[in-house]
């Protein structure tokens, strides 16, 4: 997050709206705001993030997601299984020790960690849309508190992508 706020400062003061707005927002309404700093706990996230999944599937988008420990991917593992099957590429990226073995999902889909990483405690969800990389980001800065943002600007999204596979030591084709 910091990172990305460095790159583009302007953002971090732009659109500081309440975020109450947040769980009631359609993803239309995210598209047409374009930009949406927020402050929010899980359940408004885990909404937008659902919303975001479900338009990489109805477009046969690829989509990353971040989870900040493995144990939470165990609660949306059945949906995205299905999910898988429909977009060409799927990125799970976790704070975990062992080996997930990839064949979980299906071939399409890969597993990182992000353990001991500055991505631990991330909450990202991104997929290509008409327009470049649009989606979610997050990251928890106390116990069920996120701050972030939702972007339609590709530029910001494809920065936090190289930034995100650079740590991770890979590339994310989602541009």
């Amino acid at each position: 997050m910091n990172q990305v706020w460095e790159e583009f400062p302007q953002l971090e003061e732009w659109h500081n709206l309440d975020n109450s707005n947040l769980p009631k927002w359609k993803l239309e309404q995210f598209i047409d705001a374009g930009y949406h700093n927020f402050v929010a706990e899980r359940k408004p996230l885990y909404n937008l993030s659902k919303m975001i999944e479900k338009y990489a599937q109805e477009h046969n988008e690829p989509l990353l997601a971040t989870f900040e420990k493995i144990a939470r991917f165990s609660f949306v593992k059945k949906r995205y299984q299905v999910m898988a099957k429909e977009i060409p590429k799927l990125w799970i990226v976790a704070d975990y020790d062992k080996s997930i073995p990839n064949k979980e999902l299906i071939p399409n889909a890969k597993f990182l960690s992000c353990k001991n990483t500055n991505l631990a405690n991330v909450w990202t969800v991104i997929t290509r849309g008409p327009y470049g990389p649009f989606g979610l980001i997050a990251e928890e800065f106390e116990d069920g508190k996120f701050r972030g943002f939702f972007t339609l600007n590709s530029n910001v999204c494809r920065y936090a992508l190289q930034v995100m596979g650079k740590t991770l030591g890979t590339k994310f084709t989602i541009q």
